[in-house]
């Protein structure tokens, strides 16, 4: 399907509207029901993905402690993405453009080919990576999969960074175990209980997080009561990790489902990983032979408190 490099793609049904931007990384812009913000609507189309509403994250989330990916017996280089972070974050498929390869009123289908060029690239292995968004009365949904194209095995993970509204009356809640706390380069340090509150509703407006969660359930709501608004987020198995994300000062949040936890790659190595395929529990890894692909999902379901069970 050939699409020109301002292609916006606009998902609608019935009181729900998707604003897509193939050619900013496969990013949402805007996401709306009944003329409620689900999520952080952009600014038009920002000139970076991170402003957007939601990006991708592949292949890998969060970031890569030292700047170095160790995997197989080799150290790689991986330069930083963001101006303001010392450490890579977030992989490489929100910093280029997708490919349109279908689409419908509520419903596209977005492609990725990467080959890693230079001598030090983005990310040292190749893959194709596709996402599929798709709009019905329930919600929003979403497929995310990455696929080895290489002759060797290679690291792989998935995850998205969707940003939300932050209201004074916000609330999170998430179905998640317990929570690694940072060093001072926000990488993972220790682990201690998740925060009490998720279970029953945090207020976000004070909250400050920049943690990844062990043991997600699948399961998380954002509510804004001034606005008798409410989103069910529903990740399946493969989204074992979660993210919570509450800059302070800042009118967002973020509630990130991710495969992996911060940096799991290289701990995957330190503690013995090898370059055979397949899946560490402890730091969510996937290693994917050549061919092979790793696929999530991810719903986000707009209703009011009532619908929600939120009181």
């Amino acid at each position: 399907m050939n699409e020109d490099n301002n292609t916006i793609l606009r998902l609608q049904h019935g009181d729900a509207s998707v604003d897509i931007c193939p050619h900013l990384g496969g990013t949402l812009l805007r996401y709306t029901w009944r003329g409620v913000p689900i999520l952080r609507p952009s600014d038009g189309v920002p000139g970076i993905a991170r402003l957007t509403a939601c990006y991708p994250l592949l292949p890998f989330s969060n970031r890569l402690a030292g700047g170095r990916l160790a995997f197989g017996g080799r150290v790689y280089a991986i330069p930083r993405t963001v101006d303001y972070a010392p450490l890579p974050m977030h992989g490489v498929a929100w910093q280029l453009p997708w490919q349109v390869q279908a689409s419908t009123r509520a419903s596209a289908d977005l492609a990725q080919a990467y080959t890693p060029r230079g001598t030090e690239p983005g990310w040292p292995f190749p893959y194709t990576a596709r996402q599929v968004f798709r709009l019905d009365d329930d919600g929003l949904h979403m497929t995310l999969s990455i696929r080895n194209t290489g002759a060797e095995p290679q690291p792989a993970g998935l995850g998205w960074h969707p940003y939300f509204p932050r209201t004074p009356r916000t609330r999170v809640w998430a179905d998640v175990g317990d929570m690694w706390t940072n060093d001072d380069a926000n990488l993972p340090l220790r682990l201690q209980p998740a925060p009490a509150a998720l279970a029953s509703g945090m207020l976000a407006e004070h909250a400050s997080y920049d943690n990844v969660f062990r043991g997600f359930g699948g399961h998380a709501a954002i509510a804004w009561p001034e606005r008798d608004t409410a989103v069910t987020l529903r990740a399946d198995a493969t989204f074992s990790h979660l993210v919570i994300f509450t800059p302070p000062g800042k009118p967002y949040l973020a509630v990130e489902p991710v495969s992996h936890m911060t940096d799991a790659f290289n701990r995957y190595t330190a503690a013995g990983g090898t370059g055979n395929p397949g899946h560490d529990a402890d730091t969510g890894t996937a290693v994917l032979e050549p061919g092979a692909t790793l696929t999530g999902g991810m719903s986000l379901c707009p209703s009011t408190l009532r619908d929600a069970g939120i009181a």
